[in-house]
């Protein structure tokens, strides 16, 4: 793939892909404020395992790179955004040698070898057969208006591959969490909106569900808005 960066544009305006990695995930992973997975083929095809199953999903940490070494033993612990570490903090050598100075020191060039590393030694296997590990070689190529075109390989053992698979980042963050096997586009038809969603068993109880917002004020978790319960088929709702 080749990259043209005559003219590099802020993260807002371009969308890259890579930038939002390098100026938001890696530099939340890198101080330690959020924890980032990767779930492969919608968390399907994962090995039985007494019904805490993998979900295809694996943690991914930011490139520990020689550059970065500095950064990750001062900035990381202390800086608010990307700008308080330096331009070089996630970027491999081959990256950095790679274009001019001047465009190498400012925040607007964020490489072009789009690799990490996953955030812990272990793995998962799954049940499909392109589970298997195979090695691949990929070039990366971009072109300095400094220092001309540059080609590099990387080779990939990896048991996925785009476009044969698919991929979803998510994030973690510190605060009571919820995982489900949820297709949020066929059972979640406004989206998840902003105020928050209650999950009940599908065995609860038919008075529960007709005054789900009656005990959550009961509970002191919503405003209170509601004076009665729902009342039963037949019933006077002032004799309650």
């Amino acid at each position: 793939m080749a990259i043209s960066i005559s003219t590099y544009k802020p993260l807002k305006s371009s969308g890259n892909v890579k930038a939002f990695y390098d100026d938001i995930v890696y530099w939340e992973i890198a101080k330690n404020n959020n924890k980032f997975y990767v779930t492969f083929m919608k968390g399907e095809y994962s090995l039985p395992n007494n019904k805490q199953e993998s979900i295809g999903t694996m943690e991914i940490s930011f490139p520990h790179t020689t550059l970065g070494l500095n950064d990750s033993q001062t900035t990381f612990g202390t800086g608010f955004n990307r700008v308080s570490a330096t331009s070089t903090a996630f970027l491999q050598d081959q990256e950095s040698s790679s274009v001019g100075v001047s465009l190498l020191n400012s925040h607007d060039y964020n490489g072009f070898i789009p690799i990490t590393e996953l955030g812990d030694t272990r793995f998962f296997k799954t049940t499909i057969t392109s589970s298997t590990s195979v090695k691949r070689t990929y070039k990366y190529e971009i072109n300095d208006s400094v220092l001309g075109s540059t080609i590099v390989s990387r080779s990939i053992e990896a048991s996925y591959f785009y476009p044969f698979s698919n991929h979803q980042l998510s994030v973690l963050r510190d605060e009571p969490t919820l995982i489900l096997n949820m297709d949020k586009e066929s059972e979640l038809n406004d989206g998840l909106g902003d105020s928050g969603f209650v999950i009940i068993p599908q065995n609860c109880h038919l008075k529960v569900k007709n005054n789900i917002e009656y005990y959550l004020e009961k509970a002191g978790l919503i405003d209170k808005t509601t004076k009665f319960k729902a009342p039963s088929k037949g019933d006077n709702i002032y004799n309650k």
